[in-house]
């Protein structure tokens, strides 16, 4: 039988157990687990827009869906021409916010230009709206929504 080596006079042995939350985050770095910077709970981050495709993200579910209008609504009240919706022709909206985050619909924040932008979804739709204030028209786009999976 082999004897196991024992500390020299003045040598000490110490152990020291990691706690577990240590463990487990050091693990989840080293598998590429982290959260993505700038997410508020409930928010949105659109994470790709292609052809009229857009891929978002919300409360642990993969959206995917395709562009179906975007409009501009002159809602001022000094506004008396019939025509105060504007149809365009893709959702360059949507292009435009590709890998950032977007409030849900009762958002309130203001962006760096002073827009408040919201997304949402309702049904197979999948919306987003971008405003200045109540004197300035407002832009909203519709998608369909295609495909809903859960985030792993």
């Amino acid at each position: 039988m082999r004897d196991c080596p024992t500390p020299a006079d003045g040598d000490r042995i110490t152990s020291r157990r990691i706690p577990t939350t240590e463990l487990i985050v050091f693990l989840l770095l080293v598998a590429g687990c982290r959260p993505k910077p700038g997410i508020a709970r409930g928010d949105w981050f659109v994470r790709s827009y292609d052809r009229g495709v857009l891929t978002a993200t919300h409360d642990g579910n993969i959206y995917t869906a395709t562009c179906d209008t975007s409009r501009s609504f002159n809602n001022a009240s000094s506004v008396t021409d019939e025509r105060n919706v504007v149809v365009f022709p893709s959702c360059d909206l949507a292009i435009a916010l590709v890998g950032s985050s977007v409030q849900p619909l009762e958002g309130k924040q203001r962006g760096r230009d002073g827009s408040i932008t919201v997304m949402w979804s309702v049904g197979a739709t999948l919306a987003i709206r971008s405003w200045r204030d109540e004197r300035t028209p407002w832009r909203q786009e519709e998608f369909r929504i295609t495909s809903v999976v859960a985030q792993r």
